[in-house]
């Protein structure tokens, strides 16, 4: 099966997980660190989850699933331990039109979960389409080691630069060219040797060379 990738703003958006275990409440952190709204469905749940709820970080509602649950959701995930529910919970998502992750049966959901190395902004998404978990997280070990902390501050300090330049440089040409020059520097090298303000002074020489435009 081939899947379309997608990376999804979730932020403010209603989205809704059936279960309340170790799995449901690690798909419910990951939908809340990218800024959704929260409903647990489940009659009961982790002490970490009753925690986030006890504190309104999202919303719990201690009962079993129905459709009705359903209402507003842009998305669902079913992460109970029982197989059946799961699959009453992807068959009401795909009659309401909502997207859903199965945990128990990938193939019956609308969208699966990938393996995922994150480093701040850097997202790198790996899947199998299912076939292989087991080389997806190989796969992902291996980003890990070459992609490091440092990607992550080279992003920092590139969304920062990205508002100057645009305020400042009106040439999206010179803007593109800025960019690329950046990428292609050995600022991330710097960056990974602990080399800061070395960095800093890199990404000024090369703003200034390439733009005219004063960096600091």
């Amino acid at each position: 099966m081939k899947y379309y990738p997608a990376f999804l703003d979730l932020r403010g958006r209603p989205c809704l997980v059936v279960g309340g275990g170790p799995v449901a409440e690690r798909k419910a952190i990951a939908l809340f660190d990218a800024g959704a709204d929260i409903s647990v469905v489940s009659p009961d749940i982790t002490p970490h989850l009753r925690d986030l709820a006890d504190k309104g970080k999202i919303t719990h509602h201690a009962k079993s699933f129905s459709e009705h649950d359903l209402a507003g959701m842009f998305l669902a995930v079913a992460a109970t331990d029982v197989v059946a529910v799961n699959d009453a919970v992807a068959h009401a998502c795909r009659t309401n039109g909502v997207l859903v992750n199965v945990a128990t049966s990938p193939d019956e959901g609308t969208f699966i979960v990938p393996s995922v190395v994150e480093r701040g902004d850097l997202l790198i998404a790996i899947s199998t389409c299912g076939d292989s978990p087991a080389l997806a997280r190989r796969v992902r070990e291996e980003l890990e080691r070459t992609y490091g902390p440092e990607y992550g501050v080279f992003l920092e300090k590139m969304a920062l630069l990205r508002r100057r330049l645009l305020q400042d440089v009106p040439d999206e040409e010179v803007r593109r060219k800025v960019f690329q020059a950046l990428v292609d520097a050995d600022i991330v090298y710097l960056l990974r040797a602990g080399q800061a303000h070395e960095a800093d002074h890199r990404i000024a020489e090369i703003v200034k060379a390439v733009a005219g435009w004063p960096a600091a």
